[in-house]
């Protein structure tokens, strides 16, 4: 399933004549971590739409899970080139996514300081927390998608440079890792996951504006969750 990098690919040289481990061509990633991940925010998401009362609750849900079935479709057929129709309907599910999760922190905003929701001060407090939980896995799928224009360009060795550098991936650590490593979805969950409680890189740095644009989105929105999060827990402590 999904594609086959052509076996006479060779790895380029830079002009230092060193070839760093995201240079070398690599069997693709597969991609069924990334759906179950996509399933359980698809299933998180209509959660917590559903006690924030969001009209239309199914709204996000549904539109989610149609790129998500149409995803795994064009995905089982095997093919040698990267998919075009692929990488688009990736890339418009985790739109979605990350959309849906900015729509939720702002009614769960709204329902705490303006109430109307009719949830319980605890209920609000879960209801934070779930989000802060998908918003992660959430960002999780962006990073993996965004990293060198997703897993079919990194297994082809990158088309110009990382947009997260890992520590396995420096010339100076050589010797720590397989000579040609290259992170999988769970480093792109510890990324995000890191990126959410730090709210700055800790393992991989980011180096393009877009990826750092990206970060910055996250840890804005992890703050806000987290914000709401102490501010029930407040509530909740006195009473």
């Amino acid at each position: 399933m999904a594609y086959k990098p052509h076996a006479n690919r060779k790895p380029r040289s830079p002009a230092g004549g060193n070839i760093l481990s995201w240079q070398i061509p690599t069997d693709p990633e597969s991609r069924w971590p990334a759906f179950g991940a996509a399933v359980v925010i698809i299933t998180g998401q209509a959660w917590v739409a559903a006690n924030l009362s969001l009209k239309p609750v199914w709204l996000f849900p549904v539109i989610s899970a149609v790129l998500l079935v149409a995803s795994v479709a064009v995905y089982l057929p095997q093919r040698t080139e990267p998919s075009p129709l692929m990488r688009a309907l990736g890339v418009s599910l985790i739109g979605v996514l990350v959309i849906a999760n900015a729509v939720s922190l702002v009614e769960l905003v709204r329902s705490i300081f303006l109430g109307g929701s009719g949830i319980t001060p605890a209920g609000l407090l879960l209801v934070g927390i779930v989000l802060w939980v998908v918003n992660i896995a959430t960002f999780a799928l962006v990073y993996w998608e965004l990293d060198g224009d997703g897993p079919d360009m990194r297994a082809d060795g990158y088309r110009d440079f990382p947009d997260l550098v890992f520590p396995q991936q420096q010339l100076d650590q050589q010797g720590l890792a397989p000579v040609n490593w290259k992170p999988t979805f769970p480093d792109y969950v510890y990324v995000s996951l890191t990126a959410a409680t730090a709210f700055s890189p800790t393992d991989a740095m980011p180096y393009t504006k877009r990826v750092k644009l990206v970060m910055g989105v996250e840890n804005t929105m992890s703050l806000a969750i987290i914000a709401m999060i102490v501010a029930r827990a407040i509530s909740i402590a006195h009473g």
